[in-house]
């Protein structure tokens, strides 16, 4: 059985240093503007980034950025349970207005607390289902790293994570 346990969400619309855990049942309830339509958007296109779907410009763009905030990136993650199995996936969005550059700054998920994917500076470091390092590669910094990765009988969690 796979369950959303936690959503991170800084600087998403009008969602900064956002925190949500969720039950078995989680209602959420809010004014118009609270932010809760946001929190589906960012499921939805966390989800599509990671699938391979789409860019990561064509899904978070600097416009989505908080109005009040300064900041250039956006951090999004989630926390999931796949059958017993914590996993941790992390996003660092990057925006640079004055280069129309939007990308990722960095990419990791965790297993139980230990790395099974890290993306950063364009570089992609897989790991095995033990943690042991896998294969690098250079990858594209407008996409998501984890959507090419072939599934093998090393990488199940990985794969059980993306899918």
């Amino acid at each position: 059985m796979t369950m959303l346990k936690r959503l991170h969400i800084d600087n998403y619309k009008c969602l900064t240093n956002f925190d949500l855990c969720f039950g078995e049942l989680t209602l959420l309830l809010g004014v118009n503007g609270s932010g809760k339509s946001a929190i589906f958007e960012v499921v939805g296109k966390l989800r599509d980034f990671i699938r391979g779907d789409a860019r990561v410009g064509e899904l978070f763009s600097p416009a989505d950025i908080t109005r009040w905030s300064k900041k250039a990136e956006q951090h999004f993650e989630l926390e999931i349970d796949i059958s017993g199995d914590i996993c941790l996936y992390r996003l660092v969005v990057e925006h640079n207005p004055e280069r129309r550059l939007t990308r990722v700054k960095r990419e990791e998920l965790l297993g139980d607390g230990k790395p099974l994917f890290l993306f950063e500076k364009g570089e992609v470091q897989l790991y095995r289902d033990d943690h042991s390092e896998g294969p690098p590669y250079s990858f594209d910094w407008t996409q998501s790293g984890l959507a090419p990765v072939a599934e093998r009988d090393d990488n199940t969690r990985l794969c059980a994570f993306r899918n």
